[in-house]
């Protein structure tokens, strides 16, 4: 009994003495890896650790070096077809990119992809891709697969050779370095990680799966809009959810650091790292969700039923044409018309036809705006028949005046049938002449029907509600009052009369949130740049 008394308490002091070797070790790890000495980033050119280099003077996007005893690991390429700007930023930082050995491409994005073939005819490095990315790097093309939604009209597009296509779970090794490939579609149908093991830190290269630190850190907008673009949300969340079985990386280096709101520490925890990734997997469930229930409404100028009796006519002289019918009414939102205003009746005509329906005669106009472009169409349009005309109420009279003698004009309040729409009316202020957004409730789904607030922002919007608010001193502050009232509702779908590359009318919270954060940002700065 003595001997195995002694020879129990030798195993249990072992046993201490284990797990506190095991102890010190993980919190030596720890210790090591919440002092690793990274800077913050901004989007600048930077070391980010010896070895590793942020090549940031190349925008859009980032690409990053990896110095390896074979010579250098190029991941991404920058928007240039001759990889002037990498190579001078590569200059800046002490490197020599003749000694390129391999071009690891995280997409097939203009922004990431744009200098790899050069660089190829350059030096001999093997271009490494995505194998669904991969025939669209070789062709050249389509347009929309290297920029997406994103206007670049002086940037051509070219062939790139394609010397890997990877399939994922891929290990090479470049002298002292360890690259891993993960296979993450979503962004695109090819998007590929790189984690790399180098001086005994893992780095996960991402790409645009993570496209920034921070604030709304996934590339996930690529799956609402519509699939010549290339996203999908279903591969989305399967890459997340991939990447969650994952340890969290010592550092992530995104494809858009730069876009960032304020410099941001590329280390995250392990609990920052499921925190982030369990968000973007509970949005792409949603979206799913939704997309198997029919939620995939793209408003790209073809005409579709979007809920029973809820139709998206397509697109007529750059505005957005939607109608309901309930019972045997036919409303229709807003006029559009061409130059004299005509052609809006045979558009309606048509498109009623190519959806199966038959040819009717709108019974009520509902104006989001009375301005030039949502009443175009409207004096032809109610010529004909009795239509009744729903305005906001400060431009009744103006909107009696474009039409014909005896034309019904009248507020929401005093619609015939309002009340089997279920329809709420939203005045808003700040742009376009006397705006009204419409909330329905309809199918079980609540939908909202704007005209120009909000808008999808992008630099060219944005100028426009630039031009627009800045003509009175309270039209940022009234615009921003206008989303605050829309903050309070969430629309399952969107009509906006201006939709915007084939948008999703699909919304789900995240993307409602994000659409009006912007909205406020742009606003806020026009009123700032006013004062």
């Amino acid at each position: 009994m003595e001997r195995r008394d002694g020879r129990t308490r030798q195993l249990a002091g072992l046993a201490v003495l284990l797990a506190a070797a095991v102890g010190v070790a993980c919190y030596a790890f720890g210790r090591r890896k919440a002092e690793l000495n990274v800077p913050l980033l901004d989007g600048s050119t930077v070391t980010v650790v010896p070895g590793v280099h942020l090549l940031g003077g190349i925008g859009p996007s980032a690409a990053y070096a990896v110095e390896t005893a074979d010579g250098l690991i190029q991941i991404d390429t920058g928007l240039d077809e001759d990889a002037q700007r990498l190579k001078a930023e590569l200059a800046a930082q002490g490197l020599d990119w003749k000694k390129t050995r391999a071009v690891f491409l995280t997409h097939v994005h203009g922004d990431h992809s744009g200098g790899a073939q050069h660089l190829r005819t350059e030096t001999g490095a093997r271009i490494h891709a995505g194998q669904a990315d991969a025939p669209m790097l070789v062709a050249g093309g389509p347009r929309d697969a290297f920029f997406s939604t994103f206007k670049m009209p002086n940037q051509s597009l070219h062939p790139t050779t394609v010397d890997v296509a990877l399939r994922g779970q891929e290990i090479m090794t470049f002298g002292d370095v360890r690259l891993q490939v993960l296979a993450t579609p979503g962004h695109t149908a090819g998007s590929t990680c790189y984690l790399v093991e180098r001086d005994g830190l893992r780095l996960l290269f991402s790409g645009d799966v993570i496209v920034r630190m921070g604030e709304t850190p996934l590339g996930t907008y690529s799956t609402y809009l519509a699939p010549r673009f290339g996203g999908n949300a279903q591969a989305y969340l399967e890459s997340l959810q991939k990447l969650r079985t994952l340890p969290v990386p010592d550092l992530i280096l995104p494809g858009h650091p730069n876009a960032s709101v304020g410099p941001q520490s590329p280390q995250l925890d392990q609990e920052q790292w499921e925190t982030m990734l369990d968000e973007g997997i509970r949005d792409m469930e949603v979206l799913t969700a939704r997309y198997a229930a029919g939620g995939a409404r793209f408003l790209d100028g073809v005409p579709k039923r979007l809920l029973p009796d809820l139709y998206y006519f397509g697109d007529f002289h750059g505005a957005a044409v939607y109608g309901l019918f309930s019972s045997s009414q036919f409303f229709l939102f807003n006029a559009p018309g061409g130059p004299d205003g005509s052609g809006l009746r045979e558009f309606l005509k048509q498109q009623l036809e190519t959806l199966g329906l038959k040819p009717t005669e709108p019974t009520a106009v509902l104006l989001t705006d009375c301005g030039k472009m949502e009443t175009a169409g409207l004096p032809q349009l109610v010529v004909t028949g009795p239509v009744n005309v729903i305005a906001a109420p400060s431009a009744v009279d103006t909107v009696k005046k474009l039409c014909p003698p005896g034309t019904t004009v009248t507020t929401i309040d005093q619609m015939p049938d309002k009340n089997q729409l279920s329809l709420t009316a939203v005045p808003l202020h700040g742009r376009g002449v006397a705006p009204i957004a419409y909330q329905i409730r309809w199918a079980g789904n609540t939908v909202l029907i704007s005209g120009q607030t909000p808008i999808v922002i992008d630099a060219q919007s944005r100028a426009a509600l630039q031009a627009e608010l800045t003509q009175s001193e309270s039209g940022a502050t009234d615009y921003i009052n206008s989303l605050r009232k829309l903050a309070q509702i969430q629309p399952d779908l969107w009509l906006p009369f201006l939709p915007v590359d084939a948008q999703n009318a699909t919304m789900t919270e995240a993307t409602w949130k994000t659409m009006l954060d912007k909205n406020f940002r742009a606003a806020s700065e026009i009123g700032q740049q006013g004062r």
